[in-house]
Order: C-alpha cells, then sequence, then structure tokens
C-alpha cells in the first residue's frame, strides 16, 4: 500500500501544524477538523477578487492617472506663440505710390534712403510674452468704456496694463475716436447676422493695434459690466479710498453715481459708479482712467486674498460669472494658464499706465515717440526693437490736422501720464484734479 496520502486526503493532514506530535489526539477531533478546513477554504476564497472588484481598482488606477495628467498638462502648458512668419505688421520701408521710398517731411526721423533693407530685423519671438486685448463694453454693447493692453511676462513674472481712452484720436470712423471702432465693427457684425458678433469685432480691433502699435495681441476678451458687478459682489466688496466726492445723474445711461471721499468697502453696482464717472475730474477721461487704476489695484489685492486653492466655492462661483459675462477666444486652457500666472504676481510686479499722450479739445492724442517707447519695453514680443521707420506707418493715431500732429510728433517728456506701479498705487493712491 502506498504511504502517500492521496488527494481527497491532503486536507485532513494537519502534521504541519503539530511538529511534536500532538496532532494524533487532535485528529480525533471531527469537529475541530472541520472547522481548520472552513478556515482554509475562507482564506482562499479572500485571496481572490471578483470581476467587479478588479473592474473598479482599475478604473481607480485610471482616474488617478487622469488627473495626474490634467494636473501636470495644467502645469506645464503654455498658449501658443506666434512664430517668425506671422507678423502681423509691415517690417518694411513705406512705399509711395510710385514706388519710391516715402519720407514724410513733418517728421525728421522718417529719412529713408534707397538702401533701407525690405525688413527691419529678424524678429525671432521671445519664449513667455503674451499680449491680451481687453474691452469692457456698455450695457448695449455699441461703445468700449474700456480698452486695454495686458502683457503677461512670465519669464519676468509682471503684469503691465496699458488703458487707451475712450476719446483716442484715430483715423477712418464716424468720430474719429477709438471707442468708436470696436462699435463700428461690433455693429457691422450683427448686421450681417454673425452670431459671434464680439469675436468679430474684436478680431477687427485686434488687427488694426496689431498693424499700428507693431505688437502680436495674442488673446482678446470683452467683458459686460454685469460680470464685473457680480464679480466684485462674490469677493465681497472691494476696499479703496475713494478720492472724491462723485455725484452725477444719467438715466440715459442707468447712471446715478453718488459716492463719498473717503476709504470705503464698495459693492459691486457702486464700483460700476466708480470706474465710469468723469464728469468731476479736471480731465475727464484721464481722470476716469487714473481712477480705474485704482480700482484695478484694489480688485486685484481682493483676488490674492480671497481666492486661494481650499476656497473652492469662491472660485468656483467666480469662475461661473467670467464665463458667464466674457466672450473670449481664449480655450479653458487658456484661461487657467492666465489665472495661476495672475495669482502667482505680486503687487509691485503690477505695472500700469495709460498710452501716451495729451488732451486737446475734442481728442487724447498719442505721443508717437513715448508711446513707442512703452510698446518696445513692455509689449514688445520680439528680440528685435520696433523702430519708428514702421511704427504707426500710415499715422493711424493722428488726424491730417496740424493742431492734432503737434502733439503726436511732440518730445516724448511732454507726455500726461507716467508708469504707475501697483504697490505704489496701494501705498499713495493716485492723484487726480
Amino acid at each position: 500500500m502506498s504511504n502517500r496520502v492521496s488527494k481527497d486526503n491532503q486536507n485532513d493532514d494537519v502534521s504541519m501544524y503539530y511538529p511534536d506530535g500532538d496532532y494524533e489526539n487532535i485528529a480525533a477531533d471531527d469537529e475541530y477538523l472541520s472547522t481548520l478546513k472552513r478556515k482554509q477554504k475562507l482564506r482562499k476564497k479572500r485571496g481572490k477578487l471578483s470581476r467587479s472588484q478588479k473592474g473598479m481598482i482599475v478604473g481607480i488606477f485610471i482616474l488617478y492617472a487622469l488627473i495626474l495628467f490634467a494636473i501636470a498638462w495644467i502645469t506645464f502648458y503654455k498658449p501658443a506663440q506666434p512664430g517668425g512668419e506671422e507678423i502681423p505688421f509691415e517690417t518694411g520701408p513705406v512705399q509711395s505710390e510710385n514706388g519710391n521710398i516715402n519720407i514724410d517731411i513733418d517728421h525728421p526721423n522718417n529719412e529713408y534712403t534707397p538702401e533701407t533693407p525690405d525688413k527691419v530685423g529678424d524678429f525671432t519671438v521671445v519664449d513667455g510674452i503674451y499680449n491680451i486685448l481687453l474691452v469692457g463694453h456698455d450695457r448695449a454693447a455699441t461703445l468700449a468704456d474700456v480698452t486695454m493692453l495686458i502683457n503677461c511676462n512670465t519669464n519676468d513674472k509682471t503684469i503691465t496694463v496699458m488703458q487707451l481712452p475712450r476719446d483716442t484720436c484715430v483715423q477712418d470712423f464716424i468720430t474719429n475716436k477709438l471707442n468708436a471702432v470696436y462699435s463700428t465693427y461690433y455693429n457691422g457684425a450683427i448686421s450681417k447676422g454673425k452670431e459671434e458678433a464680439y469675436n468679430t469685432a474684436m478680431e477687427e480691433l485686434s488687427g488694426i493695434l496689431e498693424k499700428t502699435l507693431c505688437i502680436n495681441i495674442h488673446h482678446t476678451a470683452v467683458l459686460n459690466l454685469d460680470g464685473l458687478i457680480n464679480i466684485v459682489n462674490i469677493l465681497g466688496g472691494v476696499e479703496l479710498y475713494v478720492p472724491k466726492d462723485m455725484q452725477y445723474y444719467d438715466p440715459e445711461q442707468g447712471l446715478d453715481i453718488n459716492l463719498k471721499e473717503g476709504y470705503q468697502t464698495l459693492t459691486g453696482e457702486q464700483a460700476e459708479e466708480f470706474v465710469r464717472f468723469r464728469s468731476g475730474f479736471l480731465q475727464q477721461d484721464l481722470g476716469r482712467i487714473n481712477a480705474q487704476k485704482i480700482f484695478m489695484t484694489a480688485l486685484f489685492q481682493k483676488v490674492k486674498s480671497s481666492i486661494s486653492i481650499t476656497n473652492s466655492d469662491k472660485i468656483a462661483q467666480v469662475a461661473g460669472e467670467v464665463f458667464k459675462n466674457l466672450h473670449t477666444d481664449m480655450s479653458l486652457a487658456d484661461v487657467l494658464f492666465y489665472a495661476k500666472f495672475l495669482l502667482g504676481v505680486n503687487l509691485d510686479e503690477l505695472n500700469m499706465t495709460t498710452i501716451p499722450g495729451n488732451l486737446t479739445a475734442s481728442y487724447y492724442v498719442i505721443n508717437r515717440a513715448a508711446t513707442l517707447d512703452i510698446i518696445n519695453e513692455y509689449f514688445n514680443i520680439y528680440n528685435t526693437e520696433i523702430t519708428d521707420d514702421i511704427f504707426d506707418r500710415n499715422h493711424f493715431f493722428c488726424l491730417d490736422d496740424p493742431a492734432l500732429e503737434k502733439y503726436y510728433f511732440a518730445d516724448a517728456e511732454t507726455v500726461l501720464d507716467e508708469m504707475h506701479n501697483g504697490q505704489d498705487i496701494s501705498d499713495d493712491s493716485i492723484y487726480i484734479p
């Protein structure tokens, strides 16, 4: 007879658990053997996963991997920048109708010669510098109350805002004022039945600014006043110093402004009153623009102090208002990129200015030389300086009027405004006559 334990009796052999031989007495206990077998079977059963359990583990693993991928993608994502072949402005000398070099005798810096090259500089793009065109329109969406260029320099970690007054002098539009440019294109898009009238208008406006200022505009955005009001209210108001009593009533525009001088927390509705008031300022629209600098500084501080990764509810509310009231060509990834960048910039890295110029009875006329300096220092994305030869080559920002040209071609030192730093504004505000 074989000494081997049969397969059927292998589970009955418990000698391995009792090396001293005591198992012989225990083996007689059938109840104990039954208990031992059940435990062994239970251990085997626990060691196996059902199909649904395996599927759940795989699903969790895939979800976790996707979350990690999304975080990594957002962390390293950068919006696209135009290449060297996509320069949106002319880089060669101005040609007259007969093909000769056109020299502007009224502007001595335009001393072109036949040897002028076809292209000035190589215009290689510097990575990490972006320009955004932002327009804030009235509720009728016909006039641009706010027009500004925003530069995000991820290399220096700075933000520079340049405001363009509503009354900035331009050619070829009904009122010859900048706020009519957006209005003209918007109404034209509406009359043609364009579904995306906002984006159409912004494409046209950004195209003009690119060609004249010799810049690249990577993204455009239009924000209505209701969005501004709601965002301020979600943040719990904005704290700032109102520089003077502000009182103005215009039922046609829906304006009933009544603010008192002093430090206070403005609600969203009061914030709208603050940024739209101008009648009581000596310099009218220029005063209003400087008041907007005060507001933007206060709003910047409020956003920085209120929005954090732990405050998901407030993030969701602000994001909801932004997307509801913002018309933009940015993707969601672009918006997240700029939002993350904004939250990482300090107040002393925020710069604000008005496009350099001077006031006349009817217009705000830019100063050509000072504006070119600002463009090269803050908004030029190329490793080549924009030269006076190509900047605003057709004088879009000046009418054919000697009284206006004297301001347009004046020395850079004659301009009214200057560059303001966010920290300085927070500490000392801005004097507005």
